[in-house]
């Protein structure tokens, strides 16, 4: 069943409950009040005609009145003060009654006190109200006896036309709630065209609702779910499509030392070498399996930074980091004959110590492929920037941007030769950024080279050492 509907027949019950509440209610009010005016009325008229009959008598009557002559004035008087509803018995005579109800039967009176009764007689509904009165020590009963059908009948045929309106309003009300509901809904019914679009695959489309309610609001709510699984789609899609890149790139830069250790090998296996040809082949080989290991690691490395996009940080004073990362360069430094010259005023730093330490390594080991024998490496730390600097060859402007790429290598050849990959820039990238902090390339060529880490980026924590 549609929502429209539904809303519908939910309205149209309640207004016909409510009417229906309200008629009866007004049914009832209306009746009771009609049956007590016509109560009231009678108990008024039965007073005064009882009390204006007794005070005539009591004036007119003496002692030279017998009792026959008494009974005949009280028939006069009566006759003269009451109508056609009126009833007068004294004892078990009925000395006037014009009425076809014998009253004593319904109501007999045992005080002079008004009593009334109501009840059906035949096929009418009869109004009787007695009272006695005492005259010259004799007692009679005076009664008002009144035809009230009307009452009722006037009751049924106000239920019969407070049924008739209560059925026109229904019918009308179920009519404009239809009409107003639909109107009402279909905004969502555009929301439902969106929502199978976004299901089918079409995530652009967006819902323009003029109502500044809550289906307004349902339907902004709508545009940022629409965006936001828009965003997420698009970058799943760079994502797979950054992965399909980078496997293929992989794939480009192992055919080298997959060639060479192949050539090698069959050289090996096919061709009689000198001792010193074979040590030759086997150091060309073990040469080329080194980077194959060295290039599949730092891959592993950016797809695990990449899919878990955060990780837990502690505080690391920077001194431990630098520390670390000398050893770690120690021997590399050695056999490339530089120096790393260290300072730093920094202290606790928000760190991954394991990763943002193989960031700096990866820094110094550019610097030093780019290094001549004897020249001095740099690594500072300061007022929240931890950078490393080289003197050698220095990079051209128009290449900085592209450092950061996976695979990208400014002088490939050089590169390769000194066993890199063009990975390292872009993991020292990927731990910057799960650091909070910003890479800054800055290069001159044939002065030298900074990479600086800049901590005081948003989400990077850091403090200045103690002086």
């Amino acid at each position: 069943m549609k929502l429209w509907l539904k809303v519908s027949l939910c309205a149209v019950v309640m207004v016909t409950l409510s009417t229906a509440a309200c008629s009866l209610l007004l049914l009832l009010r209306s009746g009771q009040s009609n049956l007590n005016l016509a109560i009231d009325n009678a108990l008024a008229n039965q007073q005064i005609r009882a009390a204006s009959w007794q005070s005539a008598m009591q004036t007119r009557l003496d002692e030279s009145y017998g009792e026959t002559a008494a009974r005949s004035l009280a028939k006069y008087l009566i006759g003269q003060l009451g109508d056609s509803s009126t009833a007068l018995l004294c004892g078990m005579d009925v000395i006037y009654n014009t009425t076809t109800v014998s009253p004593e039967e319904y109501l007999p009176v045992t005080a002079e006190a008004q009593q009334y009764i109501i009840g059906d007689i035949g096929d009418k509904t009869m109004l009787i109200v007695g009272s006695a009165a005492t005259v010259n020590e004799t007692r009679y009963r005076i009664y008002t006896i009144k035809d009230i059908t009307h009452v009722f009948t006037d009751i049924r045929e106000l239920a019969y036309s407070f049924a008739a309106i209560s059925l026109c309003v229904i019918l009308a009300a179920g009519a404009v709630t239809v009409f107003i509901t639909r109107a009402l809904l279909k905004p969502i019914a555009t929301l439902k065209a969106n929502t199978s679009l976004i299901a089918n695959g079409v995530y652009g489309n967006r819902v323009t609702i003029a109502e500044r309610d809550e289906i307004g609001e349902l339907g902004e709510d709508f545009n940022r779910m629409a965006e936001a699984v828009e965003t997420h789609i698009q970058e799943l899609r760079d994502e797979a499509e950054r992965r399909t890149m980078f496997m293929s790139a992989l794939t480009h830069e192992l055919k080298t030392p997959m060639t060479g250790i192949k050539g090698n090998a069959q050289t090996l296996l096919a061709t009689k070498l000198t001792e010193e040809e074979r040590e030759d082949a086997l150091y060309a080989i073990d040469a080329a399996c080194t980077r194959v290991e060295r290039l599949s690691q730092k891959m592993m490395q950016l797809i695990v930074l990449r899919q878990s996009g955060n990780m837990l940080l502690s505080p690391v004073p920077a001194a431990v980091l630098i520390a670390d990362v000398q050893a770690a360069c120690a021997e590399q430094l050695r056999i490339r004959g530089l120096t790393l010259k260290t300072a730093n005023d920094m202290g606790l730093v928000m760190m991954e110590r394991d990763l943002l330490a193989d960031l700096f390594i990866n820094l110094i080991d550019n610097a030093g492929k780019a290094s001549r024998r004897g020249d001095i490496i740099e690594l500072n730390a300061h007022g929240g920037i931890i950078s490393v600097t080289d003197h050698g060859i220095g990079i051209a402007e128009s290449e900085l941007d592209k450092l950061t790429q996976p695979f990208y290598m400014v002088d490939k050849s050089r590169t390769r030769k000194a066993g890199g990959a063009g990975l390292g820039l872009a993991l020292c990238d990927e731990i910057a950024h799960l650091h909070g902090a910003r890479l800054i390339i800055n290069s001159t060529p044939g002065i030298g080279t900074t990479v600086s880490v800049v901590f005081d980026a948003e989400g990077a924590q850091y403090e200045k050492a103690n002086q």
